[in-house]
């Protein structure tokens, strides 16, 4: 998956930070779709492939996007706005997890 060194990314930061300090605590599933929005590889963070049984919300983004989103070529907002990402459950919670994982900025 084209989106997968964004994934380990997120990986290496969260190993690295300290649980006791964690400011966003919700599970997120993410699904990951092809271009023909066929679904591909499901995970969810704390970051393991497959679903979870109970997630706060879940996104729904193409490889490719979430890869242009994770190398900052594209916002999640912008993404979100021409409809190529759906969130389902709580956004504001998503919105914390985004917030910390800088992946909804062009900085």
């Amino acid at each position: 998956m084209k989106s997968d060194e964004i994934i380990e990314k997120i990986r290496n930061k969260l190993k690295e930070s300290d649980p006791a300090r964690r400011t966003v605590v919700n599970t997120f599933q993410f699904n990951f779709t092809d271009v023909d929005g066929n679904l591909i590889k499901s995970m969810a963070l704390d970051i393991y492939e497959g679903s979870a049984s109970t997630v706060d919300a879940q996104v729904t983004i193409s490889d490719e996007n979430f890869y242009l989103v994770g190398t900052k070529q594209n916002t999640f907002q912008e993404v979100l706005h021409q409809e190529k990402a759906k969130i389902d459950g709580d956004e504001d919670a998503i919105s914390k997890m985004l917030e910390k994982l800088r992946i909804n900025s062009q900085n």
